[in-house]
């Protein structure tokens, strides 16, 4: 069906007479695609009949967060409808709206005699509202009410939920499936990674949860989810019509039951077909991905500043601990080899008892098939390194040759690799060292075999060129 985009928003919250309501109850389905960024794509099917050729029709329960210029209404079945203007009414019902809404007008305060139970009903004028409630009552002026406030009628331009009025022309008396889509912020999803790692086995079970937050103050019942993981570029307003259903891909190994994954632009889609009840303020968990038996490769590194390589130290920096991390590569051969969106892993181990214990949390960014998964776990203090700069020497104003001894310790029981990464900066190459190194990424670096309760030395001179 032709989609047609809304009219110009209007500034009035004015009602009009002859308005008809369309409640969530009138809902047929509704389908949320949420970001990561706190944005989400809501379609939301209901069935609308209009009463007359030109009407009025209220779109009730949308989010608090539309972004009305973003709306789009398609008519997916039966008669069009055509959209002249829209009206985005935010304005909720509340005691304080009910009296400033009333203001200059009278409503009744009925009042509870305490000796005998009798209510009172007395007429009462609103004088003032902000900075506190006054009110003439008989005449005389009271700064509080002296009971409860009953108001007369619902003021115009209050609604009980945010509502979208929609000026339509179109055709009276027949039913038409309209679906109203709209971009709104208060939606929001992350991934959680629980990961149980067995250190003699070099195995790691990896377990995935979306995460998915709705502040956007309405509840959404029965809703297919769809969570998009990746960057998308928001300098222009996103289009929904771009966004259509697509064919779904069917699910990979590794995905929880009923979740299925495609690529779409430059992002990530995941679907899960079972239909989820998302209430307002509630906080949601889905199973997305689980891995089971990866291979991992436990490492314990010592790693430099940058600022090693170019200057001298009067002093010897600190005994430092080695940094101790697991990593993997995100491949089939590991028994993975699935999009991972970014999100926090939390790795837990097994003490002597087969009892559970926290070992450390990183961060992963979004890591494509194929890339490595690397988690800092946090410090060894079995394994330390003392440095010293073993001589400076400024062979002229851009260029500089400076040496060090790095000792690494072992308490462990067993030998143990490190890799030591030195940062360097410049134009840079080793001059010479004790032992082979490897050149990457802005670094250099070498494997030390450091024996059970021992020690190795690793001695190097950086030539640097600025």
């Amino acid at each position: 069906m032709r989609p047609l985009l809304l009219g110009a928003l209007l500034a009035s919250t004015s009602v009009l007479a002859d308005e008809l309501a369309i409640p969530t109850s009138a809902r047929k389905d509704i389908e949320l695609t949420v970001y990561e960024n706190d944005l989400a794509l809501i379609k939301d099917r209901r069935a609308v009949t209009l009463p007359a050729a030109d009407a009025a029709i209220a779109f009730e329960g949308v989010s608090r967060n539309m972004q009305a210029e973003t709306a789009l209404l398609r008519v997916l079945e039966g008669p069009e409808i055509d959209v002249a203007e829209q009206v985005f009414d935010f304005d909720l019902v509340s005691p304080q709206k009910l009296l400033e809404r009333s203001l200059g007008k009278e409503v009744t305060v009925v009042s509870i005699n305490p000796a005998t139970g009798k209510e009172t009903a007395e007429r009462a004028r609103v004088l003032a509202v902000e900075g506190g409630l006054v009110l003439n009552i008989g005449g005389k002026i009271h700064t509080e009410a002296p009971g409860r406030i009953v108001f007369d009628t619902m003021p115009p331009g209050l609604r009980t939920s945010p509502t979208l009025v929609l000026t339509v022309n179109g055709t009276a008396g027949k039913e038409s499936q309209a679906e109203l889509s709209y971009l709104s912020g208060g939606l929001g999803w992350h991934a959680d990674y629980v990961a149980e790692y067995d250190a003699d086995a070099g195995r790691l079970d990896l377990n995935a949860w979306a995460t998915i937050v709705n502040t956007a103050g309405v509840d959404f019942e029965k809703a297919t989810i769809k969570l998009a993981s990746g960057t998308i570029n928001r300098a222009a307003p996103p289009q929904p019509k771009m966004m259509e259903r697509v064919a779904m891909a069917a699910a990979a190994p590794g995905y929880a039951d009923g979740v299925s994954e495609q690529a779409l632009g430059g992002f990530h889609l995941y679907d899960f077909g079972p239909k989820v009840d998302l209430g307002a303020n509630e906080t949601k968990q889905l199973a997305l991905l689980s891995g089971r038996g990866i291979a991992v490769k436990r490492e314990y590194i010592v790693r430099g500043e940058l600022y090693y390589s170019i200057n001298q130290l009067p002093v010897s920096p600190p005994e430092s601990e080695a940094e101790s991390s697991i990593s993997f590569k995100n491949d089939v051969a590991v028994k993975l080899g699935l999009p991972l969106p970014a999100g926090v892993v939390r790795v837990y181990g097994q003490d002597a008892s087969g009892a559970p214990q926290f070992l450390g949390e990183d961060n992963i960014p979004h890591t494509a098939e194929g890339r490595e998964v690397r988690l800092t776990l946090g410090r060894e203090f079995d394994v330390t390194s003392i440095r010293e700069q073993t001589n400076f020497i400024r062979a002229s104003d851009n260029m500089t040759l400076v040496s060090w001894r790095i000792t690494v310790k072992n308490a462990k029981a067993k030998a143990t690799p490190v890799r030591v990464i030195e940062p360097m900066s410049g134009d840079w190459e080793i001059a010479k060292a004790s032992t082979q190194h490897a050149k990457v990424s802005g670094a250099a670096e070498w494997t030390l075999d450091v024996p059970a309760k021992g020690q190795a030395t690793l001695e190097y001179t950086v030539r640097t060129r600025f």
